[in-house]
């Protein structure tokens, strides 16, 4: 019950993921993307022990099908799996085990692979590749969040019931290091996309500021007197809704 777009943007180097499901907390089960090497998701039935074996193998410089392949053969249950994989440098390689309930597929392409479990249908997959790609001059988080809209929009979930609401929802994007330049999450809301977001667009007011706490705090303001100076009260009212 959960769509999942990986993609990379050739400008930046940047790569990251952005995952909308029924389930709760999809964040806690995106490891797999928090390292300098590439990303990988395992979704339908997580398996956590598959992110830090997956950054170990990208580490090491192998394909996104090598990985994947070392994945599948690792796991007595792949049958009940779906599995992404995508380098730093765009390979990518997906896998659909035979026993993943509901529509089921994946949609690859340049810089993107888009793949989900328990579906409207095909068209949902086919919409976020749409929306990953219909600008690609927007920074890279922004077009893996429209990706989850435009798949929310196109149906979303489905399980012979009318339309499963996305519950959880998260965005994470790497830099160069090894750490996240974006790392998102809405863990329970009753429209996770819509709130991830809002909370996006809050938290772009305060990404430089938090960034030049990281470089060097001894020159920054405090963020109340920060807020103070940068932002309106309309402004903190609204993002405190």
């Amino acid at each position: 019950m959960t769509y999942t777009v990986i993609g990379r943007c050739q400008r930046t180097n940047q790569i990251g993921i952005g995952v909308a499901t029924y389930s709760l907390a999809c964040g806690s089960f995106t490891q797999g993307a928090q390292n300098a090497f590439g990303v990988v998701m395992t979704q339908a039935n997580v398996r956590k022990g598959n992110a830090p074996l997956a950054a170990n193998l990208l580490s090491q410089g192998l394909s996104g099908k090598s990985v994947l392949g070392a994945l599948i053969e690792d796991d007595d249950h792949e049958a009940l799996r779906q599995i992404g994989v995508m380098t730093r440098s765009g390979d990518s390689a997906v896998h659909t085990g035979a026993l993943v309930q509901g529509w089921a597929g994946e949609k690859t392409g340049p810089d993107y692979l888009v793949f989900g479990n328990v579906l409207a249908g095909e068209h949902v997959i086919d919409a976020m590749a749409r929306g990953f790609g219909e600008d690609v001059s927007l920074p890279l988080v922004e077009r893996l969040l429209r990706s989850l809209e435009h798949g929310r929009d196109a149906g979303g979930q489905g399980y012979n019931i009318p339309k499963l609401p996305e519950r959880s929802a998260c965005l994470v994007v790497m830099d160069k290091k090894n750490y996240a330049d974006w790392d998102l999450r809405v863990d329970l809301h009753r429209t996770a996309v819509e709130e991830l977001r809002r909370i996006y667009e809050v938290f772009a007011n305060y990404q430089p500021y938090y960034n030049d706490r990281d470089d060097d705090p001894s020159i920054c303001l405090s963020q109340v007197a920060w807020e103070k100076k940068n932002l309106t009260d309309q402004q903190l009212e609204e993002f405190l809704k």
